[in-house]
């Protein structure tokens, strides 16, 4: 049987691709479209509505799209066969917003902890109040930190994928041996809630975005499941 790309998926790639390349090709002439289309902290000045969607189409690096677009295929096409094109996009977007409530929570809480201000719109006030450098580093990380990247929507779709499939053999880099999906999956957003939790200056992955993105995967095909098992699919 010959391998097909579904509509959604084929869509949603063909669409991160253009933008990665047109990325390249506007930044040899000094225009940052990760600048104009990831997303900035809603109280930044540079944040503009249309970047809660245009930021999971944005890739920082080719190692950063490869992966995540073939998550996208691996995952992707087993759940817009069984579930429809409609469900699919549906859950894709609904994962990444997840993503992005959970993580603007979490830069919300630590600007909140450290300034007392939950958007921080003043800027000035707060340099003017000279914060230890530790508190300028931990609010600036936040503030003027910029998201962008497919992983929170195809954490949801994995999340889903584990839920439907929980004993589907998953192969992961460097593991010479099949461990399943339900064990995988949810190993990988533990994991990264571990390192959000932890904050390690080494680290700029947006942890809580993939944790946001995995629970309203599977919070959502949880639901679809339990709602009308008879069309799921």
């Amino acid at each position: 049987m010959r391998f097909q790309l579904t509509p959604a998926v084929k869509n949603i790639l063909i669409a991160c691709v253009i933008l990665f390349i047109g990325t390249l090709i506007f930044e040899s002439k000094n225009i940052s479209l990760i600048e104009i289309l990831g997303l900035y902290y809603p109280g930044h000045p540079k944040f503009m509505p249309y970047q809660l969607i245009t930021h999971m189409f944005m890739h920082g690096g080719l190692t950063h799209i490869i992966f995540n677009m073939f998550g996208l295929i691996t995952f992707g096409v087993v759940l817009e066969n069984i579930m429809g094109t409609k469900k699919f996009i549906a859950l894709y977007f609904f994962s990444g917003l997840g993503a992005i409530l959970i993580h603007l929570l979490a830069q919300a809480i630590v600007i909140h902890q450290y300034t007392g201000n939950w958007w921080l719109s003043d800027v000035t006030n707060f340099i003017n109040s000279n914060p230890s450098q530790e508190v300028f580093d931990k609010v600036k990380s936040n503030y003027a930190s910029l998201m962008i990247g497919a992983s929170g929507c195809i954490y949801g779709v994995s999340a889903a994928f584990a839920f439907l499939f929980p004993n589907s053999p998953l192969y992961i880099m460097f593991i010479p041996v099949p461990i399943k999906a339900k064990y995988v999956i949810p190993g990988f957003i533990a994991l990264d809630l571990f390192l959000g939790i932890s904050n390690f200056n080494w680290d700029p992955t947006a942890h809580f975005a993939h944790v946001g993105g995995g629970l309203f995967g599977f919070a959502l095909t949880y639901y679809w499941r339990k709602k009308d098992k008879s069309n799921f699919w």
